[in-house]
């Protein structure tokens, strides 16, 4: 009947396996405070915040409640107010401190009085009786004790007489002083006429329990394994109480003293040990006894309790091992040793006569093992079934409890069973909760106290009914438990169910702040069913579901309702520190859901300020009618207000109509477009900007890791949507107008501008970061689709600013440029007014901020785009050489650091950048003064007191400057042919006219001609020719007394390192080829009548002996510098030919190799092979050379 304390300091002992155990292991914590932080939610984001109820309230204790007053509600279990509690009683135990002062309590059913005590004084009332009307409380002292263990209190029990008289009552202390009151009645005048006993206990020993077998028969336990038996006894009209320990009756007329004691039967005698809990069986019809279980340490005893006054002990037996081994079967977490186990029995109830149902509890695995919670190991409770055969114990089933404690919390409860409805409904009494616990299946949930200020008292289980009543400091609760809705839990689908309703019973109960109960998950919550049931009950929010959404024509204060329990819900989840145990993508669905009601509140408000202005909305109407057809809800009265109550959750999905409307405003060439795209830019605006807000306030709550997964606000439509708002907008604002109102009606497309801009690059960059992100990396397309939509960003950028430059909203696109770091568009925002002088910008001080705030990443973008529009004035008239060189560094523009070097001193980087930029110089001038500046450059490092320069360097410039003067003689000798034409003429007739005069040997062969009119085109354009080109002309013009140039080609082309080996061999080839045919050999081999002297003075005048004597001297000969005739007979394929003129078509090609072949074959039909050795003869012999050199 009444509860147990906590072990005492004299009555701690050791268990098997030696442990001490600590005196609160037995404790139920009373609930403290310090929640997390409650979601934030003011007006601009989110409303109803309001939720939280100040646990400390004395309101919870005086606050009037009608009896239909619901706490908890679900589908299989309701929880009402039942009774207020005696003004006597509230008055205590509002003044009480849990933590210190102790109280204990019941209610008992079968009397229909409930008790509360404490340490001094017993509370009596009849709980009935406070449905009507404040109820009648009996007061009674207790049993005093000189120095009561802390936090001791009396054990009692209520003695039925029958409906017709008020019950008696016994209260015992811990050293066994009983009081016993015939009626309660007496507690009225003081309560000082009782009878008293007291129970011969042992120094040390304390009562565990008192138990009530029947309505005139109790038992008392102690903490060393003694039980007795209290009589109630009638005599003389007047009720006593006859008190004696368990056993046989030893008086002198008894039959065993009479026999020899060879006859007596042998007693077992019962073991020391605390005895947790005791239980009487029924007393069957005609039986002798009934039989009494007892839970001692890790035993059980069986006691048979005679109706003649007297006990036996039947049977004493360890559970211990096999219950540890079949806690450890269930739960697998458990400790493996016995010692770290630290089983306890804590209390037993039967089901019949055979099946009992035990609580027991264990020291679980702390999660905070390394920290300071480490001293605080946690209790994990168990319900443990057992059945009894003859000579032994069956454990049928194991099944957790939705609870654990700590050994360390204060306000200790020895935690007790009910059996609620045998074989299929179990509660479980702890300090702060009732937990219930289905037999059948795996069903469960618990009632929790909500404030520190209160706790359980008792439980009163009402016979033949599936109903109990909780006691507790504040209030007397009823829980009605549906047992078919209990049935048809599915183990699968109720985990998420039961989530799912503790979380509606904390949205649509928690807030109200008469409620004693508080809500939150159970321990060891199974993660899949948390994130199902949290996102079930986001859905039923968003669908305005009756059973969570109370219904209310009013859609404003519908929608904010529905607001408040998803800030609840996501607030409730923190509360109970469940959010980790969420994955990202449901913590970000159940943010979606918030901001997309969130932002379909704004669209609702938006809609009725217009309304109130007088404004026509009709776009959103359209664009919802139009949705709610498309789905097949066309049928509401209201399409707006359905769509708003019921489809919120594919808010997005408004969007494309909304498009679509724009589009047919344009087709349709009646104006309407005016009216329609304003309208259209305000829905998207509203909906994605007021999502994208609820999103970035509540980060934190919902736990979010950005980037979002595939987030709705940035689907490839939506983004499709925005830029097609943006162009139609663009071109609605700059469109000319005819007359004021057309441009008035402009004004507001033209502020939405810059929003519309903002809009579109979140949505962009929200994508992009999404793409990018190693969640969508599975996605086989999403690299390609994030590498075209960066393009995409990057094209659409300077674009979108330039709009809003031009509209008046330049500090909007720097704004814009400088959040997406977007420092191109920035460079070109800063110079659209005036660029040279820098300090007449008009944003120069804008530019010098960048560059402070910015540093490379802006002047790296800055000076490319002063390169790239010819502004080199301004980029060297700013005073940033740090940020120059840096530039310059990583991006080589040799053809403009020089300048920079030059500036800074640098003269050998000078040099080098101009030598390599010089290589590749198209112009000729440029050509030129890029080598002298650079030679000059070179020669300026001794001055500045080096002591040597790199002289390879220097003949690099030698050598570019002499190739430029082969150019201006080339030109020279070219335009000689121009000197009789007295008449101005065009390029083309000058080309020609060259050609006809400097090229004749040509005229059969019309495709290298064309090369070389080609070729004099680009020197009389003044271009700069490669040494290639430049060996091509000047061995394809006629040379008539300039065979040098023959020579001055050969030797260009040995100093072309940089041509590729096959193409030069090639050139060189070329160059032969004509050097071999320039003559005319026929000629020169008719020796009739000619001497030797004469001979050979005709081969000093060919171009081979001028060629042949050029290269004699030369060392080192690269391939092809030196080629006899049949050396020089092979021409390049079309392909190399292609590649050396890759603008030519393949007919072109092929006419050039057909003269290659042309020229191989005059060479071959001349058969120079002797002539060959003869001019090399000659060569060697003037040259004063050997042969074969």
């Amino acid at each position: 009947m009444s509860p147990s304390p906590p072990r005492q300091g004299p009555t701690r002992h050791t268990r098997a396996g030696g442990s001490v155990q600590p005196q609160s292991r037995f404790s139920t914590p009373a609930r403290q405070g310090g929640n997390l932080p409650a979601v934030r939610d003011d007006e601009s984001i989110m409303s109803g915040s309001g939720m939280d109820v100040d646990d400390e309230s004395s309101e919870v204790f005086e606050r009037g409640l009608r009896a239909d007053t619901v706490f908890s509600k679900s589908k299989e279990m309701t929880v009402t107010f039942y009774a207020q509690l005696p003004v006597e009683v509230k008055q205590a135990l509002r003044n009480a401190d849990f933590f210190r002062d102790a109280y204990t309590g019941d209610v008992d059913t079968l009397t229909g009085f409930a008790v509360v005590a404490s340490l001094r004084t017993c509370f009596v009332w009849k709980y009935s009786q406070a449905l009507t009307g404040t109820p009648t409380c009996y007061i009674f002292g207790c049993p005093r004790e000189a120095y009561p263990p802390p936090m001791a209190t009396p054990f009692h029990a209520l003695v039925p007489f029958g409906s017709q008289r008020e019950p008696g009552l016994i209260i015992c202390s811990n050293i066994g002083q009983i009081r016993f009151w015939d009626s309660i009645g007496m507690g009225l005048a003081g309560g000082d006429n009782f009878s008293f006993t007291l129970l011969e206990l042992e120094e040390g020993e304390n009562v565990t329990n008192l138990v009530r077998a029947d309505a005139q028969t109790f038992i008392v336990s102690t903490s060393v394994g003694r039980l007795f038996r209290l009589v109630v006894t009638s005599s003389g009209g007047k009720y006593h109480l006859a008190v004696h320990p368990f056993g046989r009756p030893q008086s002198a007329l008894s039959l065993s003293r009479l026999l020899p004691s060879f006859l007596s039967e042998t007693e077992q005698q019962p073991q020391r040990g605390f005895i947790s809990a005791v239980v009487a069986g029924e007393l069957a019809r005609g039986a002798a006894g009934r039989n009494v279980w007892a839970l001692v340490d890790l035993r059980i005893q069986q006691w048979d309790m005679s109706v003649e006054g007297w006990e036996k002990l039947l049977m004493e037996e360890d559970i211990g091992d096999q219950t540890r081994a079949a806690v450890r079967e269930h739960f697998p977490n458990a400790p493996g040793s016995d010692v770290e186990l630290d089983l306890e029995l804590l209390d037993l109830k039967l089901q019949g006569s055979d099946d009992m149902v035990m609580l027991v509890s264990w020291a679980g695995q702390d999660e905070e093992a390394a920290t300071e919670f480490a001293t605080n190991p946690r209790r994990v409770y168990a319900i443990v079934y057992l059945r009894h055969l003859p000579g032994a114990f069956t454990i049928t089933k194991v099944q957790a409890v939705p609870y654990q404690s700590t050994s360390s919390s204060g306000a200790p409860m020895h935690p007790r069973l009910q059996v609620v409805v045998p074989e299929k409904l179990i509660a479980i009494q702890f300090g702060d909760t009732v937990t219930i616990c289905a037999q059948e299946n795996e069903y469960m949930d618990r009632l929790e106290l909500k404030s520190a200020m209160d706790r359980t008292l008792g439980v009163g289980v009402v016979q033949g009914e599936s109903e109990f009543l909780v006691l507790t400091a504040a209030t007397m609760m009823k829980t009605s438990i549906d047992l078919d809705e209990v049935a048809r839990f599915h183990p699968e689908t109720g985990r998420a169910t039961l989530i799912k309703s503790t979380m509606t019973k904390a949205i649509l109960y928690g807030s109200l702040p008469e409620n004693p109960l508080h809500f939150s998950f159970p321990p060891e919550i199974d993660e899949e069913a948390l994130m199902s049931g949290a996102e079930q009950l986001s859905e039923a929010i968003l669908e305005s579901d009756t059973e969570v959404v109370r219904a209310h024509h009013d859609l404003h204060a519908q929608m904010t309702g529905r607001k408040d329990r998803l800030s609840f819900l996501i607030k409730f989840i923190n509360d109970n520190s469940a959010l980790t145990k969420m994955s990202q993508r449901c913590r970000q669905t159940l943010a979606a859901d918030a901001e997309k009601l969130y932002a379909a509140h704004q669209l609702w408000l938006r809609h009725n300020d217009a309304l109130r202005a007088g404004l026509s909305d009709e776009v959103l109407h359209q664009a919802v009618y139009r949705y709610m057809n498309d789905i097949g809800e066309g049928h509401h009265e209201d399409s707006l207000r359905a769509f708003l109550r019921l489809r919120v959750r594919d808010l997005g999905g408004l969007l494309p109509h909304v498009a679509e409307l724009v589009r047919r405003s344009l087709s349709e060439m009646n104006g309407r477009s005016t009216q329609v795209i304003p309208q259209a830019n305000q829905i998207v605006l509203t909906i994605l900007q007021s999502a994208r807000n609820y999103r970035e306030y509540n980060l934190g709550v919902y736990g979010i890791v950005l980037p979002m997964i595939d987030p709705w606000t940035s689907q490839s439509v939506t983004i499709n949507i925005v830029v097609e708002l943006f162009h139609v907008t663009t071109q609605l604002v700059e469109a000319p107008s005819g007359d004021s109102d057309t441009a008035d009606s402009k004004k507001v497309p033209r502020s939405q501008l810059p929003e519309l801009a903002s809009c579109l690059f979140r949505c962009i960059q929200e994508r992009l970061d999404w793409l990018a992100s190693p969640s969508a990396a599975v996605d086989s397309g999403a690299e390609r689709e994030r590498s075209l939509l960066d393009d995409r960003f990057r094209q659409l950028r300077p674009e979108v600013l330039e709009v809003l430059r031009r509209n008046g909203f330049a500090d909007e696109a720097f704004k814009l440029a400088e959040d997406y770091h977007d420092f191109r568009s920035l460079a070109s925002l800063c110079h659209k007014g005036k660029v040279y002088p820098p300090e007449e910008n008009p944003n120069a001080a804008r530019i010098e901020a960048y560059i402070e705030k910015f540093k490379e990443a802006f002047t790296t973008e800055l000076y490319q785009w002063y390169i790239e529009h010819g502004e080199l004035r301004t980029m060297f008239a700013q005073d940033h050489n740090e940020y120059l060189d840096a530039f310059f560094a990583e991006h080589p523009h040799p053809g403009i650091s020089w300048i920079h070097d030059l500036g800074r001193g640098r003269y050998a980087l000078a040099s080098q950048a101009l030598l390599t930029e010089a290589e590749h110089a198209p112009e000729l001038v440029s050509k030129h003064l890029m080598l002298s500046v650079g030679k000059l450059s070179q020669l300026a490092q001794l001055h500045e007191g080096t002591k040597a320069i790199n002289q390879d360097v220097l003949d690099a410039f030698h050598d570019g400057l002499d190739f430029v003067s082969v150019h201006e003689t080339l030109i020279e000798d070219l335009k000689s042919a121009l000197a009789s034409v007295r008449a101005r003429q065009s390029l083309e007739m000058q080309v020609d006219t060259i050609a006809q005069k400097k090229a004749g040997n040509l005229s059969n062969r019309k495709a290298l001609l064309n090369v070389f009119k080609f070729l004099v085109r680009q020197l009389l354009l003044g271009k700069a020719l490669s040494v290639e080109d430049m060996a091509e002309v000047l061995s394809l013009k006629d040379n008539h007394g300039r065979v040098e140039d023959y020579t001055t080609a050969l030797h260009l082309l040995a100093r072309a390192e940089n041509v590729p080996s096959t193409r030069r061999l090639n050139v060189f080839r070329n160059v032969w080829r004509r050097i071999y045919i320039h003559d005319d050999w026929n000629m020169i081999r008719q020796t009739t009548g000619v001497s030797d002297e004469e001979l050979n003075q005709r081969l000093r005048s060919t171009a081979l002996y001028a060629a042949l004597q050029a290269v004699v001297h030369k060392r080192q000969r690269p391939e092809g510098y030196k080629l006899a005739p049949a050396e020089a007979l092979d021409v390049p394929s079309e392909d190399e030919v292609a590649l050396r003129w890759p603008s030519m078509s393949p007919e072109e090609v092929g006419a050039i190799v057909r003269d290659y072949q042309r020229d191989s074959r005059a060479l071959q039909d001349l058969d120079l092979e002797g002539i060959y050795q003869s001019v090399e003869q000659v060569v060697n012999a003037d040259e004063g050379l050997p042969d074969g050199s």
